[in-house]
């Protein structure tokens, strides 16, 4: 047992699964802090709630608090015309994951007031606050004379939280999949500093999803890194909050590169299954065999490293073709950061009208093109010929390659095994770009 022990602080939603269906339809769960929840029970890590919820959840709330053994569970607040729903589109975060809550525009927040109240019967040592629609500049007032530590997951609905933070907080959360990440600090660390100058913070975490993550300790100066742990994944929702309730625990005490390391194998046994008493079994086993993390291979390729990764997309992008899977290989590998190239719309499509000088131009532009870039992935729309010589050419440069046939195509066995991986959906192209391109 720890004497540490974390207040969690936010909104409770259902979390509804529209790409996983049983014969129930969508599946469904206790989403927001509920998912730091599981992961300090499976941590056996003392830890207390204090929540935003519409009163229809009160009964399953107290029954998962008990279940996953926490140390009290306080309603800090009634949500009012809005069931906070959560509608899931994309469950893996190939790309864009489309949440959505349900009508959340014209919710209601109906606070207790008993945050005080709260901290003072609990006594914790830890506050860990997922921001939301609620009164954060409340809260952060409430907080001013307390004397642990303050870790704010500043990720959606939280730039109005700057307002009220009057205290020194010892972690600020970040993720690259987060609005607040691009757009207030512009995708940087200098952006990071920048924006939070005026405030007291001791340390930044950044998760880079599949790309491990970095913290930057202000004191020292110091950054330290570490790698994503690559399993094959159920789901991606909830994982960053994992991440969050590891890191912010005193298992590791202040070895952080080792906590992060923990906290991302920890996540990834999360994103395998939907069963807690899988994850808590696991987590139980990773605790015993500790010392093994550091011999761990991960993947870490920071955000800022992905934007410089030219990746070729060979395909027949013609007109009169089906290109759905293509478009949304592109704006998934822009959604990663990656740079990806279609050389037909970057370079001209050359049809039977052009003029030689016209077509030796584009084959000249698209063999530059192949060759400027650091991994080429071969779209098998149909068998197009194009496409598979563009393939051996790339091959024979000595980097990888890897093949997306999304309607079973591939069948030749040289064209089977000529790249480093052969997929057939979104999620294991992704998984293998980062392979293919981490780093050495």
């Amino acid at each position: 047992m720890h004497s540490q022990k974390v207040l969690i602080i936010g909104e409770i939603f259902i979390d509804t699964h529209l790409d996983i269906i049983d014969e129930h339809g969508p599946l469904v769960r206790l989403g927001g802090i509920f998912h730091s929840a599981r992961a300090f029970s499976a941590l056996n890590v003392d830890y207390v709630l204090a929540y935003y919820a519409p009163d229809y959840l009160e009964d399953d709330i107290n029954y998962w608090s008990c279940v996953l053994n926490t140390k009290g569970c306080f309603k800090l607040g009634t949500i009012k015309n809005a069931p906070n729903v959560m509608l899931v589109n994309e469950s893996k975060e190939v790309g864009d994951q489309g949440y959505y809550n349900i009508i959340k525009d014209q919710a209601q927040y109906i606070d207790t007031g008993n945050i005080d109240q709260i901290i003072s019967i609990t006594n914790p040592t830890d506050i860990l606050i997922y921001p939301g629609r609620y009164s954060c500049e409340l809260l952060f007032e409430s907080l001013y004379a307390f004397n642990g530590k303050i870790h704010v997951d500043f990720h959606y609905d939280s730039e109005h939280i700057l307002d009220g933070i009057k205290t020194s907080v010892n972690t600020i959360i970040l993720s690259t999949s987060s609005s607040q990440f691009k757009e207030q600090c512009g995708g940087t660390l200098d952006g990071i500093v920048e924006y939070f100058k005026p405030y007291d913070i001791n340390q930044f975490i950044v998760k880079e999803n599949r790309g491990g993550a970095y913290c930057f300790d202000v004191g020292s100066q110091r950054i330290f890194e570490a790698p994503a742990y690559y399993v094959p994944i159920m789901h991606s929702v909830g994982v960053g909050d994992v991440y969050n309730a590891v890191f912010v625990s005193q298992i590791l005490d202040n070895d952080i590169e080792k906590r992060m390391r923990l906290a991302a194998l920890c996540a990834a046994k999360y994103a395998e299954t939907m069963s807690f008493d899988k994850f808590s079994e696991n987590t139980k086993l990773m605790l015993d065999n500790i010392d093994e993390l550091a011999a761990l291979q991960g993947v870490r390729l920071s955000w800022a490293e992905r934007s410089q990764k030219n990746i070729y997309l060979a395909a027949p992008d013609f007109p009169n073709v089906d290109k759905k899977p293509l478009d949304k290989l592109n704006d998934c590998l822009l959604y990663h950061n990656f740079k990806p190239h279609l050389p037909i719309r970057e370079n001209g499509l050359a049809d039977g009208f052009l003029r030689y000088e016209d077509e030796l131009r584009i084959y000249n532009s698209d063999i530059q093109l192949l060759e400027s870039c650091d991994l080429l992935i071969a779209v098998l729309l149909y068998n197009d010929p194009g496409t598979l010589v563009e393939l051996g050419m790339f091959k024979q440069s000595g980097k990888p390659t890897i093949i997306y046939d999304p309607f079973s195509y591939c069948e030749n066995i040289f064209v089977k095994y000529t790249p480093n991986f052969l997929c057939k959906t979104l999620d294991e192209v992704i998984s293998s770009t980062y392979q293919c391109l981490r780093r050495r």
